[in-house]
């Protein structure tokens, strides 16, 4: 009951988050639960807190996620590489993760530990990449540390910059783009 209540107030933050950004305020955050602020602050000691547990929230859902794709069955190899890449619980396609980039300034500490969540993690993709070299469905001068270079250095564009926003494209609908062109580009 307890640890769902804490997952609730990082759910709820998310939603405010959407609306406001970083301006959210923790009188928002108790008012779109019903709760008062103080249920909250006996879970949470902060603000900064709820985006580092959020943080941890998103990432640890993705990797979850990429679980449940290698264990799916009757995927081909290259069905299976793509959603690894663009792995995403149904649940976050709320979240406005163009907002990701307002934590630099203002929670840098945050900001690094999600891309060290980014950087993170990557073992059993590549494992597939390779699987797939081997199976000559990749190119065997394909280098797939660059690759990664290329899929974190997109997605990172996407936190750091409202391009999407502007240009009114979702993150998800972006990082299928990103895992299709580098896809496409390393095909034998």
């Amino acid at each position: 009951m307890e640890s769902d209540l804490k997952t609730d107030i990082l759910k709820a933050t998310i939603k405010v988050f959407n609306k406001k950004g970083l301006k959210l305020t923790m009188d928002d955050v108790a008012v779109q639960m019903g709760i008062s602020k103080k249920t909250i602050y006996k879970f949470y000691d902060s603000k900064e807190e709820i985006f580092d547990k959020i943080v941890d929230y998103i990432f640890d859902g993705i990797k979850e996620r990429e679980k449940e794709i290698l264990e799916e069955e009757g995927l081909s190899l290259e069905q299976r590489a793509r959603k690894l890449l663009a792995a995403f619980p149904e649940s976050y396609t709320e979240i406005d993760f163009t907002k990701l980039g307002d934590l630099k300034d203002k929670y840098p500490k945050i900001y690094k530990k999600l891309y060290k969540r980014l950087d993170s993690g990557w073992e059993p993709t590549i494992e597939l990449l390779e699987e797939g070299r081997r199976q000559g469905l990749y190119r065997q001068d394909a280098d797939f540390t660059i690759f990664k270079i290329m899929m974190d250095a997109s997605v990172a564009r996407f936190f750091e910059t409202d391009t999407l926003r502007k240009a009114k494209i979702s993150y998800v609908d972006a990082l299928n783009q990103v895992v299709d062109i580098l896809l496409t580009g390393i095909k034998a």
